[in-house]
């Protein structure tokens, strides 16, 4: 086999192997941030009730000034209503007293949705407070384990690249870059084997000539449908197999 697809080959199972630690190590601050999601998606809900609750108390504070303002209103009416003789008076003043006891009413009512209000948003900050931890409780082993995990491929993925750069140093830049587009374009896979008459990546059969010249071994061919370079693997062992 000519000495530069055996390079080949070398670099294609060195980066194969760093492409594998790669996929597993992009795999686990996926799922931190899944964990992280769940989590703080109960964070969220426990700081929109107690925004919620906070947004109802200020509330609260308006409407009840709003409704001593208008009772005190309303004591001086009664006491003026007490001294007036004039008809066309009284009927304005008991007017504005039953105004005045409309707009108490809608605060009255409006002060007991908000304590309605507030009653529930603390409920539900007590349940979620209650299930992010269960949750975190839940997940605190797996965040130990993946962080460690994170550290242990970290140092795996350094390696295999050190591993592939001493290799790529013994090639040919330009018969890199060519091997290296077809190692992107076709899955990890750019040096394929061509027995029996077919290449090992796509399947299409080879030409005779095509065929001969990956037997010499003596240049480096490419598949002319999908470009994987090609070698030959001796068959006659599994000949003398079919003999025997």
């Amino acid at each position: 086999m000519d000495p530069r697809l055996s390079q080949l080959l070398e670099l294609q199972e060195t980066l194969s192997e760093q492409r594998e630690i790669e996929n597993e190590y992009q795999l686990i601050p996926q799922r931190q941030d899944e964990i992280n999601a769940i989590l703080n998606g109960i964070e969220q809900q426990i700081e929109a009730a107690r925004a919620k609750i906070l947004e109802c108390e200020t509330e609260q504070k308006t409407r009840e000034l709003d409704l001593q303002s208008n009772q005190d209103k309303r004591l001086k009416k009664e006491a003026q209503v007490l001294t007036i003789k004039n008809k066309k008076e009284y009927d304005a003043s008991m007017s504005e007293i039953d105004t005045l006891d409309k707009k108490n009413q809608r605060i009255e009512a409006r002060l007991m949705e908000l304590m309605e209000e507030i009653e529930k948003n603390k409920k539900i900050i007590e349940e979620k407070e209650s299930e992010l931890e269960a949750k975190r409780n839940q997940y605190s082993g797996e965040l130990d384990h993946l962080a460690k995990r994170a550290d242990e491929m970290g140092a795996a993925l350094n390696g295999a690249k050190s591993v592939s750069d001493g290799v790529i140093q013994k090639v040919n830049p330009n018969l890199y870059q060519r091997f290296a587009r077809v190692f992107s374009m076709r899955g990890g896979l750019a040096v394929a084997p061509a027995n029996s008459g077919h290449c090992g990546g796509c399947n299409i059969k080879l030409t005779p000539r095509l065929m001969q010249l990956v037997k010499r071994g003596q240049d480096i061919v490419q598949c002319e449908s999908c470009h994987r370079f090609l070698y030959w693997e001796n068959e006659t062992l599994a000949e003398d197999d079919d003999i025997l």
